[in-house]
């Protein structure tokens, strides 16, 4: 998967450390991804990575896959995606949408960005459709 990551700060990464899933390969972290979950219960994956060094394919699908599952574990409804490779969350059944329906997103980071006036990512969103009597399991809670 190629890509780029846009820069965060170090305290940023400190905050959300609990967000993020990796693979391992011999040993060694391989990839990473986040699940930022927004005030609203709007989730995002953020930080989709992998090592390109590493010969392991699907690491990347496996983490979407992890997130999404988490996603809908804790009963969230939409997850979003902003990148620069849409192809490949739409081979994970993402779709495209519109940044102005991700006011959460554009507020947070958006106004942030370096790029915000000549950005390059395509907003993309995951529907979950969470069981009615969906239940969420309390265990391994620090």
């Amino acid at each position: 998967m190629n890509g780029e990551n846009l820069p965060r700060a170090k305290s940023d990464m400190i905050h959300s450390i609990n967000e993020f899933a990796v693979t391992e390969v011999a040993d060694k972290v391989a990839g990473c991804a986040s699940l930022y979950i927004y005030d609203t219960g709007l989730a995002e994956i953020r930080s989709l990575g992998i090592d390109p060094k590493m010969s392991i394919k699907g690491q990347g699908r496996q983490l979407v896959e992890h997130l999404l599952v988490k996603a809908k574990k804790l009963a969230l409804s939409r997850v979003i995606v902003l990148t620069r490779v849409p192809d490949f969350f739409k081979k994970q059944g993402f779709s495209c949408c519109s940044k102005d329906s991700l006011p959460e997103k554009v507020m947070k980071d958006c106004e942030l960005c370096l790029r915000k006036d000549n950005c390059d990512e395509v907003a993309m969103e995951f529907i979950l459709r969470p069981r009615d009597n969906a239940v969420i399991p309390c265990k391994n809670v620090a």
